[in-house]
């Protein structure tokens, strides 16, 4: 009697041969031939862009050829079929208020096609930003303060404004403070001797400073300077700031109120 109302034993063994092929697959597709494509790529010098892109593309068919040959394991039906079903599943979906969810996953795409950031670059999102960790499908994880990871949904990282600070194998950052017209030019100069004197701070592009205008009577002075590691931008900018705030108010060059900003 209760026989009748469960499924034929059958459906159980589609549905093991059809998750045991898709672990397997996507097993190997990132412990294997992503580290792989990584490894190659890197060799031929390419550029980390191009490595990461490579990386996804791989990673993405390998997980999509895993998936259809579960399908043909389980003998679960074509390709057509099940598209159809899944787009039938989508369309559900969105009906009943996957939306925002749906719509990580699309942006995650256009992450891994447009690569506005890549793994290991500092970026930054309204009142986010840290270096990027892991990139996924639905979200971004950064470090954000005191190192805790952040956790940024893809959709939000391709509809707001972004910035990236890492161009290449280095990373922009900027300090903003304010000091009187008339020792502005003194202020800069101090600004530059500091960020110049810690070893963190690269030599080239040399540190500069810029007066992006005036704001209760006083000058808007930026300092940028670049660093090698993104990892330390954080505390060696916590400790440029410190330096140049104790050495103005020593020697009277002021700066009655600082910002932190980045550009």
């Amino acid at each position: 009697m209760i026989g009748s109302f469960l499924p034929d034993t059958g459906l159980y063994i589609q549905l093991v041969r059809f998750l045991v092929v898709l672990a397997l697959g996507t097993v190997l597709t990132r412990v294997f031939l992503m580290p792989l494509t990584h490894k190659f790529a890197s060799r031929r010098g390419r550029s980390e862009v191009s490595v990461h892109s490579m990386e996804n593309v791989v990673g993405i068919t390998g997980l999509f050829l895993s998936f259809i040959f579960a399908l043909q394991a389980a003998e679960l039906g074509n390709l057509v079929t099940v598209l159809g079903a899944i787009t039938a599943a989508l369309t559900v979906a969105v009906g009943f208020g996957m939306r925002e969810q749906i719509g990580n996953v699309v942006a995650g795409f256009f992450i891994f096609t447009d690569h506005p950031f890549i793994k290991g670059d500092y970026i930054s999102s309204e009142s986010f930003e840290g270096v990027v960790k892991e990139i996924k499908l639905r979200h971004t994880v950064i470090n954000g303060a005191s190192s805790e990871k952040v956790v940024l949904p893809n959709g939000m990282l391709t509809t707001r404004p972004l910035r990236n600070f890492t161009k290449g194998n280095k990373t922009k950052t900027d300090i903003e403070f304010k000091a009187s017209i008339e020792k502005a030019e003194k202020f800069e100069k101090l600004c530059i001797e500091k960020a110049s004197e810690h070893e963190k701070v690269l030599e080239r592009p040399e540190p500069e400073t810029l007066i992006r205008g005036l704001e209760d009577d006083k000058a808007v002075i930026a300092l940028s300077y670049w660093l090698k590691n993104p990892e330390e931008l954080k505390k060696v900018r916590s400790e440029v700031t410190r330096q140049i705030m104790e050495e103005a108010v020593k020697n009277e060059i002021l700066a009655e109120k600082k910002e932190e900003k980045k550009e």
